[in-house]
């Protein structure tokens, strides 16, 4: 009878263990299974980003990002599905499932590597200072001892990067790029404080107006955001984007939308 107790016993906590363990199991991979299963992509967009991401009148967006997630979406053999997003939101869209990948101008850090997973590189740039043409400042140093007010993007890495380079600096907070851009434009703000790529497509669409501000605010590792602790997901949207780089595929992309040619993504220091 002891001994028929202690089998009990060993099967009871063997069925326990596996309970336990059965839920962690079937999460692995998670997101991967339901893209494949749903047979749809969903993706987070910025609104107003060109030549990233846009909505036009018809609601469709288009850019950059948006031919990326359709590229993802075709190499998954699903359909794309766009969730247009603010900066901020790129992070919680991922957090609370909302979204499957979020693709939109999205610099990978550590701060946000707490939150959420990231991929390999699909560009890499330099935040910098976008001014009037006719602007006095040659230089951050320049820009920031005079106090000049700085746009920024709420939730962006200028939040960090620009009191960093520019203590001396006002900053004024917008919820968008578009909102920034139309702040320098109309005189409402000094400088604007954005990527290297958005920066000189501004300048190309709004000839004379424009012109960037010697020296580098922060590097700038644009990567799809993906769920945290999912490494099997992870390890897709990876294979796709080193794929996507090495093909040429992103080369003609981002010809297309920033009409010139995209410099080296290889690491350097």
């Amino acid at each position: 009878m002891f001994l028929r107790r202690v089998f009990l016993g060993l099967l009871g906590g063997m069925a326990m263990a596996a309970a336990v363990a059965t839920p962690a199991l079937s999460d692995s991979g998670s997101v991967l299974q339901s893209v494949l299963s749903n047979g749809k992509l969903r993706i987070a967009v910025l609104g107003s980003m060109q030549p990233y991401a846009s909505v036009g009148a018809d609601g469709v967006p288009v850019g950059y990002d948006v031919d990326i997630a359709k590229a993802l979406a075709a190499a998954l053999k699903v359909e794309p599905e766009f969730v247009v997003t603010d900066i901020p939101s790129r992070v919680t869209s991922l957090q609370t499932g909302k979204v499957d990948v979020t693709i939109a101008d999205f610099t990978r850090n550590v701060e946000r590597s707490t939150s959420v997973g990231f991929s390999n590189p699909y560009i890499v740039t330099n935040m910098r200072l976008l001014v009037p043409a006719d602007s006095p400042y040659k230089t951050i140093d320049e820009a920031n001892a005079a106090k000049i007010r700085v746009a920024i993007s709420r939730g962006g890495t200028a939040e960090r990067a620009v009191p960093a380079h520019l203590p001396n600096a006002q900053i004024v907070r917008f919820n968008t790029q578009a909102d920034e851009l139309a702040a320098v434009l109309s005189g409402q703000a000094d400088a604007m404080a954005e990527d290297d790529f958005y920066n000189r497509r501004a300048i190309q669409d709004n000839a004379g107006k424009l012109r960037q501000v010697d020296g580098s605010l922060a590097r700038a590792e644009i990567a799809i955001g993906v769920p945290a602790g999912d490494a099997d997901w992870l390890r897709v949207v990876n294979l796709f984007v080193d794929q996507f780089n090495a093909s040429g595929d992103n080369r003609a992309l981002f010809k297309k939308w920033f009409g010139f040619d995209q410099p080296p993504i290889q690491t350097q220091y």
